[in-house]
Parts: structure tokens; sequence; C-alpha cells
């Protein structure tokens, strides 16, 4: 499990760090998010967290 757990994290990490390698970032304003991906004719992946229920 511990191996597992392991390799998940530095798995994240990599990607984490290739991603601000290729200038990729996450836009926390939603609106912003939509205008840029407007602007590169590009989709959005929208990750939704927490909630008050």
């Amino acid at each position: 499990m511990k191996y597992l757990l392991t390799i998940g994290l530095l798995l994240a990490g990599f990607s984490s760090a290739n991603a601000q390698e290729h200038g990729s970032e996450w836009i926390a304003d939603f609106d912003k998010a939509v205008e840029i991906a407007k602007a590169q004719d590009k989709d959005l992946f929208v990750d939704f967290s927490g909630s008050d229920w």
C-alpha cells in the first residue's frame, strides 16, 4: 500500500511540474477561464469541489 501511495505522489508531482513547464496553470476564476478558453478555441476542464450540504 505504501508503495502505491509513493508512486501516486511521484506521478502527481511530475504531472504538476510538466504542466508548469508548458505554461499550463489552474485558473480559479470561472469567467476568466471561459474567456481564455474562447480566445484559444479550447474546451474547459472544470473541477467543482466542496459543498455546503
